[in-house]
């Protein structure tokens, strides 16, 4: 009959759209199903659970970009003033040890032509002249002896200096990587919560194919009603109405299991970046450590001057 064929149809609809997102809802009295749901909680706690899965979601998201862009500013800024620092404190310290130590060689040459022209003076007026040499070249000693005393006192406080810096570096970057390391476990924590909301999606879903089938059987036999049987009674509203029902409850269901699984691709992905940037932060971190261990070869030299 008509009413029969428009049933059948109904029932294929379902079908279709409960098995959005490789879910059957099944087809008809033909189809698959499991057994009926025993759900306590009410629509409204379903629905307002799921907002906050949602809501957890996004807003873990945009903590996440934020911490990866202000990190990454960070590392380039503070990557540009250490190494231009480093160089321009290497050159300095360089010439002013060449410097150093051509003043101390022409010292050395002084006393030495010094003392052999002493063993040569024969008369008052070399003796005087030597005696006049030998203190101009007490008084020359003692200014490259100040020299060499500020130059190392400039050379310690200028590696001091330095050495501030770096280690506030280390520090601004361990910080950095300890934040991205409770991102991780944030993000890690809030995959595992999300995964098994989706699998008990997935169960709820299977669990309306049961109710589904009855509904749909129901609607159908009750089309074979002969003559005037055939009428829209309280039983007949009734059982329409529960089909109806289920079928939006399973399209409900299907549609919140997509997006949790977008959700869940989008904390993946969120969780890759991370991974990555804790990479680059570890390092980072070893080459700094790397720099101040190579840098106690100039504290030695600071000292051998």
């Amino acid at each position: 009959s008509t009413q029969s064929t428009g049933a059948n149809k109904n029932a294929t609809c379902v079908s279709m759209t409960a098995t959005s997102g490789d879910y059957k809802t099944g087809n008809g009295p033909t189809g698959t199903y499991l057994n009926k749901s025993n759900t306590t909680f009410a629509p409204n706690d379903w629905h307002s659970a799921n907002q906050i899965i949602s809501t957890t979601a996004v807003r873990q998201q945009g903590g996440s970009l934020e911490i990866r862009q202000a990190a990454r500013q960070l590392r380039n800024d503070t990557d540009s003033i250490t190494n231009w620092g480093q160089h321009d404190n290497t050159t300095r310290l360089f010439d002013r040890m060449q410097d150093i130590v051509a003043w101390k060689d022409k010292l050395e040459q002084t006393i030495a032509d010094t003392d052999e022209e002493i063993a040569q003076l024969t008369s008052n007026y070399n003796t005087q002249r030597a005696l006049n040499e030998i203190r101009a070249s007490t008084g020359l000693r003692e200014t490259i002896n100040n020299m060499i005393e500020q130059t190392a006192n400039d050379l310690e406080a200028q590696r001091l200096r330095t050495e501030y810096a770096f280690r506030k570096r280390i520090h601004e970057v361990q910080m950095s990587k300890d934040e991205l390391e409770w991102q991780q476990r944030n993000t890690k924590r809030e995959m595992d919560v999300l995964m098994e909301d989706i699998r008990g999606l997935k169960q709820a879903i299977s669990d309306k194919d049961k109710p589904l089938e009855v509904a749909e059987t129901r609607a159908e036999n009750r089309t074979y009603r002969p003559r005037v049987e055939l009428c829209r009674d309280v039983p007949h509203d009734g059982i329409v109405r529960e089909r109806n029902e289920l079928q939006s409850t399973v399209r409900n269901l299907v549609d919140q299991h997509n997006i949790a699984d977008d959700a869940l691709d989008q904390l993946r992905k969120t969780q890759n970046r991370l991974d990555e940037d804790w990479a680059i932060k570890e390092n980072s971190l070893e080459l700094d450590e790397r720099c101040m261990t190579k840098r106690q070869k100039l504290l030695l030299v600071s000292h051998k001057v």
